[in-house]
């Protein structure tokens, strides 16, 4: 028994073998080569590297424990499928690839103004909180998206360059926003949605070609902004009303919003862009791994729903 395990362990493309198999279907019976008895395998992994889709993944025998550990390379399918109980691992390795790729970016962002406004270094420091809408009493104006800032210095600042790069109109629909409505695992019992800000991938790539930069596809996901909403138990929603104010205008004003010491929220229109695309979308559509905003499905889980009573 201590040699068949002990040469189960030397035999590297045995193990990883194993771990694919028990990734695509984990209810397939092993001969475990510790108890050997036939049983099947809890696999479990975490994302080590975005672009390469590299995991560390372990399989672990359901009658004995016994377990393993290799490294594989994650299938296209893979990512609506990461366990939950590796997401923060999974948040933390795509948080240092996005440091990097962002990096990259910034060296060519004078010729791609959304993905400076979409990668600007302040946002981490900025917090963006939550977002909010006005309209007109009148409906007789665009609509307003504003998105909240706990550091006022730092989200006017964001605000501030993208009016020298864009002069406050987004011409060509550059900069990608996504409202994306579903519940998520664990919290249908506290609605909310997910935005997506990020460069548009078209215009992204089409930017790095005429600067000679090329940009990996699976990584514009990443290069952007996302935030969780969870609307105030019991107040009025008031996305649907943006719906049918930005219907009726096909227009809206994205502009930073501030909380003042009276607790009160204020748009700033001074430094706001107008935009005439938003994209309303449903969690149950985005079905294809390499959807840009796929991501909706598993960032939310690291995101824990206030406690009733609290705004966000």
């Amino acid at each position: 028994m201590g040699e068949q395990q002990s040469s189960f362990h030397r035999d590297g493309e045995a193990v990883r073998r194993l771990a694919h198999i028990a990734f695509a279907d984990p209810q397939t019976h092993f001969a475990c080569p510790k108890c050997n008895r036939e049983s099947t395998f809890e696999p479990s992994w975490f994302l080590k590297n975005v672009r390469t889709r590299m995991a560390e993944f372990e399989v672990r025998c359901r009658t004995c424990d016994f377990a393993f550990a290799t490294s594989i390379e994650l299938s296209a399918d893979a990512l609506p499928c990461w366990p939950l109980d590796r997401i923060g691992l999974m948040a933390e390795a795509i948080e240092q690839e996005c440091i990097a790729i962002a990096a990259k970016v910034q060296q060519h962002v004078q010729a791609m103004p959304a993905a400076q406004f979409t990668t600007h270094p302040l946002w981490a420091e900025a917090m963006w909180s939550a977002t909010t809408y006005q309209w007109h009493p009148t409906s007789d104006a665009p609509p307003v998206m504003g998105l909240v800032f706990d550091n006022i210095d730092a989200g006017l600042q964001i605000f501030r360059d993208a009016e020298q790069q864009m002069n406050h109109e987004d011409r060509f629909e550059e900069i990608r926003i996504s409202i994306i409505e579903g519940d998520v695992i664990n919290q249908s019992h506290r609605p909310g949605y997910s935005v997506h800000i990020c460069a548009d991938p078209e215009a992204l790539c089409g930017h790095a070609t005429m600067s000679d930069f090329v940009v990996d596809p699976s990584v514009i996901p990443f290069l952007g902004q996302w935030n969780r909403h969870y609307p105030v138990l019991g107040a009025p929603a008031l996305l649907p009303r943006f719906k049918s104010e930005f219907a009726k205008h096909q227009e809206f004003l994205l502009a930073p919003t501030v909380v003042r010491q009276n607790g009160q929220r204020y748009i700033v229109p001074e430094l706001g862009i107008v935009k005439n695309t938003v994209l309303f979308r449903k969690l149950t559509e985005i079905t294809a791994p390499d959807d840009i905003d796929v991501a909706a499905h598993v960032l939310p889980q690291v995101i824990v729903p206030p406690n009733e009573g609290h705004r966000r």
